[in-house]
């Protein structure tokens, strides 16, 4: 997937602990795009973290079947 500009992939967990940054939303798929797209428009910045869907309550077993990618979203304001 393509992140949308101010939309990264986290590199350390060490830059949500120092960086001011909240956690808003796990998603995947075409609903991340839209979520992200969102949060920029806001204007945000995005980090991400990639989860194992376990890692998902109550969605993880949706997000297995459909081989999506499952990322955690911390925001800031850009």
């Amino acid at each position: 997937m393509n992140f949308p500009p101010r939309c990264r992939q986290m590199r350390d967990r060490a830059e949500v602990e120092q960086g001011g940054w909240r956690e808003a939303v796990v998603s995947a798929g075409d609903h991340l795009k839209r979520v992200l797209d969102e949060y920029v428009e806001l204007g945000f910045e995005c980090l991400l973290e990639e989860l194992e869907a376990e890692a998902a309550p109550g969605c993880g077993e949706c997000f297995k079947s459909g081989g999506e990618r499952v990322y955690r979203v911390y925001v800031r304001r850009a």
